[in-house]
C-alpha cells in the first residue's frame, strides 16, 4: 500500500505540471545575444583567412627572392591588387628594357639600350644563327640556323619564349616573319611552300614565297639574287634587297593579299635609286618613321670611291629619301632603328675597332659611342609592346 504522503505529493506535482506551458519563454535579449555570437564567429573566421593570406604572400615573396638570386631567365612577377578594376598588365616574355636582338654564332641574345646583354634567348648545340626576329607580342623568336655556304638553305626555327620549346618550321636561304607570326617570307629555289628548298645558284631563278602558317596557302614572286627580305610593321607588304652583278636594288611588293594563291607583284619605283648612284651593297630595316637603308654607293658603275650612307625613306612614296647619317671616315656595317634610338655598327675607316654607336641628329649628324662590339653578329630591332 502506498504511503498517503507520497500519494498527495504526486498529485500536487501533476497539478503543477499542468500549469507549465509546452515551451519556455525566450529571454528578452535573445536576439542581441545571437547577433553578438555571429559577430564573434565572423571575426574569428576573417582573422583566420587573413592569417592564411599573409602566410601565402610571405611564401611568394620568399620564392621571388630566391628566384631572383638564381638568375633564371623567366622571372616571377608579383603584382599588388587594386580595389579599382583595370586592364590586365601586358605580359612581356622578353626581359624588361630589351630593344634589339643579336644573332651571333650559336646564340641569340637580347640587348638593352646600352648594348648590354640581358638574356640569352637561343643556344644551339651545332650550326650558326645568321638572323633572328621577335614577333610583335614578344612571345616568339624566329631565327635562321644557317648551313655552310652563303646560298645554302638553312633551318627556319620558331622558339616559344615562355615554354622554351623550338620547332623547325621551314627551310630557306633567307627569310623574315610577319609581325604577328602568322606568315613567313621565304627566299630560295625549289618548292619552298612544300618545304623543298634548294640552294640558290648565282643568277638562278630564285623565288620569294609568302607562306601562311595556318592553312599552308602561299603566293610567290620570281626574283634572283635576293640578300634579305623584311616584312613591313603592319604586315601588309615586303621589302627586299636584290644584288646582281650590275648593282643592288631595293624592291617592294604590292600589298600581300589576304587570301594567298595569286602571284606576288613588285611595286613600281626603287627607293634606293633616287640619286642616280650605283649601289654596291644595301641592307634595310624598318623603324619609327619608315624604312632605314644602309647603302654603299659609287658615283658610277666602275667608280672606286664608295660612300656609305643611312637614308630614311617612305617605301610607299617611291624615291623620297632623307639622309640620317653620312660622314667620311666611318665604315658603317649595320643600322638598327629601335624605339630607344637609331643605332649603327661602325668602325673608323681603316681600323677594326667595331663598336655600337647612337646616331645624334643634326646638320651634320654625328655618332655617339655606346660600347665596343668586336663581334656584334646580326642586330635586329625589337618592336616595343603597346
Amino acid at each position: 500500500m502506498s504511503d498517503p504522503l507520497e500519494t498527495r505529493l504526486a498529485d500536487r506535482l501533476n497539478e503543477l505540471g499542468e500549469t507549465v506551458g509546452d515551451e519556455l519563454p525566450p529571454p528578452v535579449d535573445l536576439e542581441l545575444q545571437v547577433l553578438r555570437r555571429r559577430r564573434r564567429t565572423s571575426a574569428k573566421r576573417h582573422g583566420a583567412i587573413l592569417a592564411v593570406a599573409a602566410a601565402i604572400l610571405a611564401a611568394l615573396v620568399t620564392v621571388a627572392a630566391v628566384h631572383g638570386v638564381t638568375g633564371h631567365r623567366d622571372s616571377l612577377r608579383i603584382a599588388t591588387s587594386s580595389t579599382i578594376a583595370g586592364p590586365d598588365p601586358v605580359h612581356d616574355a622578353l626581359q624588361p628594357g630589351t630593344v634589339m636582338l643579336s644573332a651571333r654564332g650559336q646564340f641569340v641574345v637580347s640587348l638593352d639600350a646600352n648594348g648590354k646583354r640581358n638574356a640569352t634567348m637561343v643556344s644551339l648545340e651545332y650550326g650558326e644563327v645568321s638572323y633572328a626576329r621577335a614577333t610583335a607580342d614578344h612571345r616568339e623568336i624566329w631565327y635562321l640556323s644557317s648551313k655552310p655556304g652563303a646560298r645554302a638553305c638553312g633551318d627556319v626555327v620558331r622558339e616559344d619564349v615562355d615554354a622554351g620549346t623550338t620547332k623547325i618550321v621551314a627551310h630557306a636561304v633567307t627569310f623574315d616573319v610577319s609581325p604577328d607570326g602568322s606568315r613567313l617570307a621565304l627566299y630560295g629555289e625549289g618548292d619552298l611552300a612544300r618545304d623543298r628548298c634548294e640552294p640558290v645558284t648565282p643568277g638562278g631563278p630564285g623565288r620569294v614565297v609568302v607562306l601562311d602558317l595556318a592553312n599552308s596557302s602561299s603566293s610567290g614572286l620570281p626574283i634572283a639574287d635576293v640578300s634579305s627580305v623584311r616584312w613591313s610593321p603592319d604586315g601588309a607588304y615586303i621589302v627586299g634587297v636584290s644584288c646582281p652583278a650590275t648593282g643592288c636594288r631595293v624592291f617592294r611588293t604590292n600589298d600581300v593579299p589576304r587570301e594567298l594563291g595569286a602571284p606576288l607583284t613588285v611595286a613600281p619605283g626603287d627607293p634606293a635609286a633616287s640619286r642616280g648612284e650605283t649601289i654596291r651593297s644595301a641592307t634595310v630595316a624598318f623603324g619609327a618613321g619608315g624604312l632605314y637603308m644602309l647603302q654603299a654607293t659609287a658615283a658610277a658603275p666602275l667608280g672606286s670611291r664608295v660612300t656609305k650612307r643611312v637614308d630614311l625613306v617612305d617605301p610607299r612614296a617611291g624615291h623620297s629619301a632623307v639622309t640620317v647619317f653620312s660622314a667620311p671616315g666611318w665604315d658603317v656595317s649595320q643600322v638598327i632603328p629601335t624605339s630607344a634610338a637609331v643605332y649603327v655598327v661602325a668602325a673608323p675607316t681603316g681600323t677594326t675597332d667595331t663598336g655600337l654607336y647612337r646616331v645624334i641628329p643634326g646638320k651634320p649628324s654625328r655618332l655617339a659611342f655606346v660600347r665596343s662590339l668586336p663581334g656584334p653578329g646580326t642586330l635586329t630591332p625589337v618592336t616595343p609592346l603597346p
